[in-house]
């Protein structure tokens, strides 16, 4: 397929920024990338080869531009688009990647009477920050959100659509009031979530706190964004407040109505577990948010050297491409699970038989 884009300038080269020069440059031949950030930040990115200029300016970064991606803190892209939208040309297309989209749209709005700007905000992150943590397949079967102005041109919606799914991402667009809405309660709620969980067990409960390597693998996997710095959410917090709160008020409710259903005899709380089995089932099973469901395999693999190469090896050289892969238990010495996941029935089927034949234990 034709390159969509051919000079793509790259406005904040970090982690998000960073992984996307990156991924153009795995993924697209012939593309100039610009990128335009602080002196050391452009050095880095050029070292790594995420970006072949590094911009004195923004107007230099995007005149000559077909393609411009804010990819700096929200606040700093709304500070930003007044100045992208005065040296860019009315050909180009303008798109950002904001955790929050309404404030960014309703700017944008009035910044571009052409249309020429679509927000977006790929669902890729990490509690890792900065162009030494980018990488190209970070957005490998990512969701990616975008937010198209309402005056915004179909052909530009299409471009940018068939410049994502190159970079294997997978294209939802929605609305930028229902984005921040469902963001709310999806991903700021679970952040905020995570760091009271961890809190509480660390630092409130007595005894918890002093015993924390008690705590298994559940508990880990339900804090694990605990670990994001808060610079990169205040930006978040603030601009979406509004929904946030609506979301905390829901969970608050949830929880006090199970604190109420606790120890009581025939207990509601039979109806909540089952109901969150149900809906939880639903979800694709993988962290990155595949957009139909996958098809999985539970493999134990062995704790010897070599296991894990054959276990891949065997399905690559069956040309089985595995979608995505967790280790569910480890027992040092011993072995883990598995789970993998495939495109569709038939193919883990498939797998599954391969892997067997290899003396593996597999459940499906």
């Amino acid at each position: 397929m034709k390159n969509p884009f051919t000079h793509i300038a790259i406005i904040g080269v970090g982690l998000i920024g960073g992984s996307l020069g990156l991924a153009i440059k795995r993924g697209m031949k012939g593309v100039m990338i610009s990128g335009w950030d602080k002196p050391e930040v452009l050095r880095k990115a050029r070292t790594r080869g995420a970006i072949d200029v590094a911009a004195s300016s923004i107007a230099s970064a995007v005149e000559t531009a077909d393609l411009v991606i804010l990819a700096s803190p929200t606040t700093k892209i709304l500070s930003l688009l007044p100045t992208v939208a005065r040296y860019v040309s009315s050909h180009a297309l303008v798109t950002d990647v904001g955790s929050v989209k309404s404030a960014i749209v309703d700017s944008a709005n009035k910044l571009f009477p052409h249309g020429n700007f679509i927000g977006g905000h790929p669902m890729a992150g990490i509690e890792l920050s900065g162009i030494e943590a980018a990488h190209p397949l970070l957005f490998e079967n990512a969701v990616y959100v975008f937010t198209p102005l309402r005056k915004t041109p179909n052909t530009q919606i299409k471009r940018l659509s068939d410049f994502l799914h190159v970079l294997g991402a997978r294209v939802l667009k929605l609305d930028a009031r229902t984005h921040d809405t469902v963001a709310a309660a999806v991903s700021h709620l679970p952040q905020l979530t995570a760091v009271a969980l961890m809190n509480v067990a660390g630092k409130r409960h007595k005894q918890a706190r002093k015993h924390l390597q008690l705590a298994a693998g559940g508990f880990r996997d339900l804090t694990r964004i605990a670990g994001s710095r808060y610079d990169v959410w205040d930006d978040i917090l603030k601009l979406n407040r509004t929904e946030i709160l609506r979301a905390l008020e829901l969970l608050t409710k949830e929880l006090k109505a199970y604190r109420s259903a606790i120890g009581k005899p025939r207990s509601a709380l039979r109806t909540n577990f089952a109901s969150a089995r149900k809906l939880r089932n639903a979800i694709p099973r993988n962290m990155k948010g595949f957009l139909h469901t996958l098809s999985d395999v539970y493999v134990y693999v062995q704790d010897k050297p070599g296991v894990l190469a054959t276990m891949t090896g065997s399905l690559a050289k069956a040309k089985i491409n595995i979608k995505d892969m967790e280790l569910l238990k480890i027992r040092e010495g011993s072995g883990g699970t598995f789970r993998l996941s495939f495109d569709s029935p038939e193919v883990s089927k498939r797998a599954a038989k391969i892997l067997r034949g290899k003396g593996f234990e597999v459940e499906s």
